[in-house]
């Protein structure tokens, strides 16, 4: 074994990891390696190094170790705990053979899950590496949103030149809505990518509001190419999910910047309907048809099941990731979790979602900065939009879609610490400094 150089060991840093992790978002995420199965996606994998790297560094903090108090982790703690409880019921309750893996299974995925907040909450201890991992998880959005506006203008999926041996995929993922391409990106399917897209604007819209030390091209780029690809992806989830984000960034700007934002959109919306004719009358029958939409129909049967199948197992549910496609398609992240998890789990789920938008908001009050408060806000409405989003799909069965909202919960809460500054740390923390020096040293 080849001891790595002090220099090599430093750049192995919680921000080169989770910088590699938004590198693999590039790989299609239909794509597996085959040996592996459900959990061989590139995504996956990384997330599950990621955690056990996180509970190496844990294994040497001393034991007493305090730090202030972190309530997202343990919302996050109190999830972990409530898939295992539910877990264990099932297992005593005995699950039929078809079951078992997929419970399983879903165990290892809420590991995965665990290990990206846990490297985003616990290892970005400055304001800088905070900058750079959420300029760079802009930039992803911003790629995938490139690649998405190219899928729609040549309705190919741009993806089929891709191929890694020892790998294989179900489909590109695109799909079509009134004669009208709907691009995936490098996700699995369109809704997956709207949450990408609805995560990753506000975020830029915040770096275009306080990153003032970059050109006005530079900062406001991402802005237009990330909300053209929302509006051009053809789904109504993810429209709805950047109008949240929208409203929730509003009630943070002054009555001239809300002025400047609604002529941004209207200018926004007129190039679309001038540029891709046939688009606005899509949009608009997306909402004014709803009625004859054979998907609201179905997530409105689904609930009707969904209750009915809670109401067997109300408290920890029948186990999560037992509920099987070819059971019931529910369309609703929140159906699920009840059925799966029962009260308890989705108790437990809405507030850690609420948790992370309240801390991020009232975290941007702490500061000063524009910069720093206008990202607070731009995190509670990433959080807002993809938990809206959760109403719409069964987003926790999909790799980017999960993979984005527990990454910005992370985030959310190591932006909560910083804002805290270094009086909100407790004296007897510096002693343990060097152990904890979180997940920069390995």
């Amino acid at each position: 074994m080849t001891m790595a150089t002090p220099s090599a060991r430093r750049r192995l840093d919680a921000t080169s990891v989770l910088t590699v992790f938004l590198l693999l978002c590039a790989v299609p995420t239909s794509l597996t390696f085959t040996a592996i199965g459900a959990l061989g996606r590139p995504i996956v994998l990384a997330a599950l190094a990621m955690f056990a790297w996180w509970l190496g560094h844990s294994l040497q903090r001393p034991f007493g170790t305090q730090t202030a108090v972190q309530p997202v982790r343990w919302l996050l703690a109190a999830f972990a705990c409530t898939v295992a409880a539910s877990y264990a019921s099932a297992m005593l309750r005995g699950l039929p053979g078809t079951e078992v893996s997929p419970a399983d299974t879903a165990l290892l995925r809420v590991a995965a899950w665990c290990g990206i907040f846990l490297v985003a909450h616990d290892g970005l201890r400055t304001w800088e590496s905070l900058y750079t991992v959420l300029r760079r998880v802009v930039l992803t959005g911003t790629l995938m949103a490139l690649l998405g506006l190219g899928q729609f203008l040549t309705k190919n999926s741009l993806l089929g030149w891709f191929s890694v041996p020892g790998m294989s995929g179900d489909g590109t993922g695109i799909d079509q809505r009134g004669g009208f391409v709907r691009a995936a990106g490098t996700a699995s399917h369109p809704l997956e990518y709207g949450i990408v897209l609805c995560v990753t604007l506000p975020l830029a819209v915040a770096f275009a509001m306080g990153d003032r030390q970059r050109g006005a091209i530079r900062r406001w780029l991402p802005v237009a190419v990330i909300g053209a690809a929302a509006v051009l992806s053809v789904s109504r989830s993810a429209l709805i999910a950047v109008a949240v984000a929208g409203i929730v960034l509003a009630a943070s700007w002054t009555p001239r910047q809300r002025l400047y934002a609604g002529l941004g959109g209207v200018v926004m919306m007129a190039a679309v309907y001038i540029a891709v004719p046939g688009m606005a009358g899509t949009l608009l029958g997306m909402f004014t048809g709803a009625s004859q939409d054979p998907s609201i129909a179905s997530r409105v049967n689904g609930a009707d099941v969904a209750f009915a199948m809670a109401g067997r197992l109300p408290f920890f549910g029948r186990g999560f990731g037992t509920l099987l496609p070819t059971y019931v398609y529910l369309d609703n992240q929140y159906l699920g979790i009840i059925v799966e998890l029962g009260v308890v789990g989705l108790g437990v789920v809405l507030a850690l979602f609420a948790t992370g938008i309240v801390l991020s908001w009232r975290g941007r009050r702490r500061t000063d900065l524009p910069l720093q408060s206008h990202l607070g806000a731009g995190l509670a409405a990433g959080i807002s939009s993809a938990a809206v989003a959760f109403t719409f799909f069964d987003a926790l069965s999909f790799p980017l879609s999960a993979a984005f909202m527990f990454l910005m919960l992370g985030l959310a809460g190591a932006y909560w610490r910083l804002s805290a500054g270094p009086s909100a740390q407790p004296a007897t923390a510096t002693s343990a400094a060097p152990a904890a020096t979180d997940l920069r040293r390995t």
